[in-house]
């Protein structure tokens, strides 16, 4: 699956693979060999049609599945620490992407900017400019190997002009997981 690799305005389409991992696979793991049969006074298990419901109705599989939008963002004729810190507060959001033309062009973190001000040197590059990017038919198993493989909070979902669409954080990935389970995640 392509991800789309915006290096200082310029994009261009990498082709990332997951690493080979080893171990045990996610749905491996969650489909112990033993069951444990449990039944009501029906004689059936009560809770496996609750479960087989939910699964079909609350499956995810893509980034327009779980993406928060619309997306925040400052325009870098107006990049500034002050204008950026002031979005990500007034928004209450962590990663603030940083347009051009209406297309992404880089992106800034709360702690970027932090950095910054701790440092008192806006004349350091604080910013991103080299960012990945998905688009909305990204699957999630790519995000979330992305992120973690690269050491990235968020990912932006971009459409075919490199517009932002929406944006996929290491939050979102949690709540799928958390509300969900590993079953219907990974399946």
């Amino acid at each position: 699956m392509p991800f789309i690799f915006i290096d200082q305005g310029s994009p261009s389409i990498r082709h990332y693979s997951a690493p080979k991992s080893s171990g045990t696979s996610p749905l491996t793991a969650t489909n112990p060999t033993r069951q444990i049969e449990v039944h009501s006074k029906t004689g059936k298990n009560p809770y496996q049609k609750q479960n087989t419901e939910r699964a079909i109705a609350h499956q995810v599989h893509q980034a327009k599945d779980i993406m928060s939008s619309p997306v925040f963002s400052l325009d870098i004729n107006e990049l500034t620490l002050t204008n950026a810190l002031s979005i990500l507060k007034k928004y209450n959001v962590k990663h603030l992407p940083i347009t051009k033309n209406g297309t992404l062009n880089a992106i800034v973190s709360e702690s970027d900017i932090l950095k910054a001000l701790a440092f008192k040197d806006e004349n350091l590059t604080w910013f991103t400019q080299k960012v990945y990017a998905a688009t909305l038919t990204t699957d999630i198993h790519q995000l979330a190997h992305v992120m973690f493989d690269e050491h990235i909070g968020c990912l932006p979902i971009v459409d075919e002009s490199h517009a932002i669409q929406g944006m996929v954080t290491r939050s979102d990935i949690l709540k799928i997981t958390s509300q969900y389970g590993p079953m219907e995640f990974w399946a």
